[in-house]
Formats: structure tokens, C-alpha cells, sequence
């Protein structure tokens, strides 16, 4: 798996691609201090089932790999729960992006698995289906596709499209370089 540079963060993601592949706000990480940069491996559930996470975790993806699990914004039950996030985690899955809600917060945040998510609940999820793993799919209008690459921290959710990220890496540390020269006078002029 591609490896990539220590300092890409959200903010820079998002500079560079100029706010596109920014997921909703909404979306928040369950842990402070939060970072996951990784190729995005995408299910989508269905309302208050999770069934095709469940069949996501029967064919692991590339460790390093970000699990994307989108049509969760109406359910009212968790994406998953402590017993899957420690599965994934033993699995190799750098962290999870939902639109949807988890539960076993505590538990989730206590392992270190990185997860960002629409907030908590203590339902469990019907496992009824449809299933579907792998393609496309949308998280607030922003299409998101097996092989794009998810840059998540304390910021936000940044999805970049596979064929733009070479250039979109560029753009992002030609930004980083100008935010740490103004950082350098900034600090020279201190009274």
C-alpha cells in the first residue's frame, strides 16, 4: 500500500482540492486526536441494518484500508459496535467513516480505533440487508469510490477522487510550505 506524508491533515486536503470531497460537518470523530489517511473501501447499508458491514468484515480489505459505510444518515441504530470496530481493528482496517451512528463508545474510543461518525446510540442495527460492498457511494452529495483516498482528523473528512491525488498532494504541500514560511515570520515578530 501507498504510503503517505506524515503532515497531509484535513485542512491541507481540503486546501488543495479547494473544499471539494469535504463531507458534511456532521460527521465527526468519536476520539480526539484522530488521524487516518487511507484508500477508502466502500458499503452501503441499509436504514437501521448493517448487514453489509457485516459482509465487508467476511472479506477483509487491504490493511491500511478505510472502511466508508454511507447510508446511515436516517437509522436511528448503530453502523456497528464495539465487537466489529475490534474486528476491524484485528482485521487491519485503519479506521471507519459513517454517516450513520455506533454504539460501545467508550469501548471503540478505548481500543484506539479511529472512527468518524453522525454521533452515538445504544440500539443494535437489524441484519436483514440488502448488502452491498465495494463501488460508489454518496455522503452528503460527495461521491465517494473503492480506491479514493480518505483523509480524516479533528477537522473533518476529506475524500480525494484515486486519479487526482498525486496532484492534489502537491497542491497540499506547496500549501504547507507557504503556511510554515508565514509561520516563520509570524513568530519573528513576537514582542
Amino acid at each position: 500500500m501507498e504510503k503517505f506524508p506524515e503532515w497531509l491533515n484535513a485542512t491541507l486536503a481540503s486546501d488543495a482540492s479547494e473544499g471539494e470531497g469535504v463531507l458534511p460537518n456532521n460527521i465527526l470523530p468519536l476520539q480526539a486526536n484522530s488521524l487516518v489517511v487511507g484508500p477508502a473501501h466502500v458499503v452501503l447499508m441499509s436504514q437501521d441494518d448493517n448487514l453489509s458491514v457485516r459482509k465487508a468484515l467476511e472479506n477483509l480489505p487491504e490493511p491500511g484500508t478505510v472502511l466508508v459505510v454511507a447510508g446511515g444518515n436516517t437509522s436511528r441504530t448503530a453502523t456497528l459496535g464495539g465487537l466489529m470496530a475490534l474486528e476491524m481493528k484485528n482485521g487491519g482496517i485503519a479506521g471507519l467513516i459513517t454517516d450513520g451512528l455506533v454504539r460501545d463508545s467508550r469501548e471503540i474510543r478505548e481500543m484506539n480505533f479511529a472512527v468518524w461518525c453522525r454521533g452515538v446510540t445504544p440500539t443494535a442495527p437489524k441484519k436483514n440487508g440488502p448488502a452491498i460492498v465495494g463501488g460508489t457511494v454518496s455522503i452528503g452529495g460527495k461521491v465517494i469510490r473503492d480506491g479514493d483516498l480518505v483523509i480524516a482528523d479533528d477537522d473533518g473528512v476529506v475524500i480525494w477522487p484515486q486519479e487526482r491525488i498525486a496532484e492534489l498532494l502537491v497542491k497540499a504541500e506547496t500549501r504547507l510550505k507557504q503556511d510554515n514560511e508565514r509561520l516563520a515570520r509570524l513568530q519573528k515578530k513576537k514582542p
